[in-house]
């Protein structure tokens, strides 16, 4: 008989360019046991993605070079990332932005400011879907 395995670290990327943002998300995932990754923008945060794929990404909507749109366009078009799960956290807090975030695909959305429990709520409803759609997908 076999030990049961140890659950692996879940590594969320944050894709933001403010750096005060990047340290309160980055406290917020240690706080939920996280462990993080940072990019200050969109290229950089697809550079982020190719060396290795996290399990979360937090993604900025507004940021310099590509902004959150073009990343999450990107990630959704490609099969070794479009079943990352993204939350969007994003001070633009309109109904057309946050339509077009879910329609390409974001599997969130939160507005800054944002309450801490609640989005940890939502980090962790975002992985918990993950994994039942890789376990549908027998990944």
């Amino acid at each position: 008989m076999s030990a049961p395995t140890e659950p692996t670290a879940v590594e969320v990327l944050i894709i933001e360019d403010d750096a005060l943002n990047v340290r309160l998300l980055a406290q917020v995932c240690r706080s939920a046991g996280y462990t993080t990754r940072v990019a200050r923008d969109g290229v950089e945060g697809l550079e982020a993605v190719e060396a290795k794929i996290p399990d979360l990404i937090l993604l900025d909507v507004m940021m310099p070079r590509l902004d959150g749109y073009g990343v999450l366009e990107r990630l959704r078009a490609r099969a070794e990332t479009a079943l990352i799960p993204v939350v969007m956290v994003t001070a633009v807090q309109n109904d057309d932005a946050r339509a077009r975030c879910i329609d390409l695909g974001a599997d969130d959305y939160v507005t800054k400011p944002f309450r801490i429990a609640e989005l940890r709520d939502r980090m962790r409803s975002s992985l918990e879907m993950s994994r039942f759609k890789q376990s549908l997908l027998g990944g």
